[in-house]
C-alpha cells in the first residue's frame, strides 16, 4: 500500500515537472457557428498535449469546461493532428474527434484550425505567462 502511495506520488510530480516545459497562449477561439470566445488560454507541452482552458463551444453552453488534445504531432513549428479523441475532465469524448488539425506553433504564437466534432474550429493566440 505504502508503495502504491509512492509510486503515485512519483508519477503526479513527472505530470508537475512535465508541465512545467509547456508553452502558454493566449487568444482568441472562434467556431464556424460564428460564436467567438476572447482570452482562451492554451497551453502545449513537448509531448504534443494541447489544454484549451474554461472554454464554451456556443454562447448558450452552462459551463466553462477544460479540455485536453492528446498526441497532437510537432514537428519543428509544424503541429498537425487526426482522429484525435479529446478528453474533458478525463473522460474521453469520442463524439468530439478532432480531425484536420493543422497549424503553427513557436516560441511566438500558436496558430491551428481543426474540426471538433465535425464542427470547424480556429484557434489564434500569442505567448504568455500564466
Amino acid at each position: 500500500m505504502v508503495k502504491r502511495k509512492l509510486i503515485i506520488l512519483a508519477l503526479a510530480a513527472i505530470g508537475f515537472v512535465l508541465q512545467g516545459n509547456a508553452t502558454e497562449y493566449v487568444g482568441t477561439m472562434s467556431l464556424a457557428s460564428g460564436y467567438t470566445l476572447d482570452n482562451v488560454h492554451v497551453s502545449l507541452d513537448e509531448q504534443g498535449n494541447m489544454t484549451l482552458y474554461s472554454v464554451k463551444f456556443a454562447r448558450m453552453m452552462p459551463v466553462r469546461v477544460d479540455v485536453l488534445i492528446p498526441q497532437v504531432t510537432c514537428n519543428n513549428e509544424r503541429i498537425s493532428g487526426e482522429n484525435i479523441i479529446p478528453s474533458v475532465s478525463g473522460k474521453p469524448h469520442p463524439d468530439r474527434i478532432v480531425t484536420q488539425l493543422q497549424g503553427t506553433a513557436n516560441k511566438q504564437a500558436l496558430d491551428f484550425r481543426c474540426l471538433m466534432g465535425g464542427k470547424e474550429m480556429h484557434y489564434k493566440g500569442k505567448v504568455c505567462k500564466r
